[in-house]
């Protein structure tokens, strides 16, 4: 999985410059909470097409040898494309985006587990990713069961799972940064 990237990507900074955004984003959710349900479907849908970008190229500037590239690459397709769906599409999203949400942060949970236990021996941050995978399911499962009152939970609960998920990728670029051998 992302064990594969950790100190071997030049663009290491690409998921820096996204960690800060996606946090950025969080924080003004949370001071201006008035501008509502469709902003927050906005702001979402922009930043799954950065980091779905992002992913991308990261994935394709990894030589394939190493495992995990295509996992990059089916995670930044279905940012894109959930992205590119609750931008578009804004009737549609009011309807349907607690349930984006929750399959969202369900994938990205699940994958986050996997990853913590695959870098145990290579990554000091893999309890992180355990953490945040676990608390990702869970919220999953908030917006499944907040599907009939969405708009507070999601106001709120988006505002701190971007500010979480921001300062989580920072933590992840840093990991991809390509070290220094000590062997040289």
């Amino acid at each position: 999985m992302i064990d594969s990237f950790f100190g071997k990507t030049k663009y290491w900074w690409l998921i820096l410059i996204a960690g800060i955004c996606i946090a950025l984003v969080g924080i003004w959710m949370l001071i201006f909470p008035v501008q509502g349900y469709i902003l927050i479907a906005q702001a979402f849908g922009w930043c799954l097409l950065l980091s779905g970008i992002f992913q991308i190229v990261i994935a394709s500037s990894i030589e394939k040898k190493f495992h995990g590239w295509g996992w990059w690459l089916a995670g930044g397709i279905f940012d894109i494309i959930i992205g590119l769906i609750l931008v578009v599409n804004i009737g549609l999203t009011m309807e349907v985006l607690p349930f984006f949400f929750a399959f969202i942060f369900l994938f990205k949970g699940i994958e986050n587990i996997v990853a913590s236990f695959v870098s145990i021996s290579t990554n000091r941050y893999w309890w992180l990713y355990l953490i945040n995978g676990v608390l990702m399911i869970i919220l999953s499962w908030i917006f499944f069961s907040s599907a009939n009152n969405p708009s507070f939970i999601i106001d709120f609960l988006v505002s701190i799972i971007l500010i979480y998920w921001g300062f989580s990728m920072l933590f992840l670029s840093f990991d991809l940064k390509p070290r220094k051998k000590i062997d040289e």
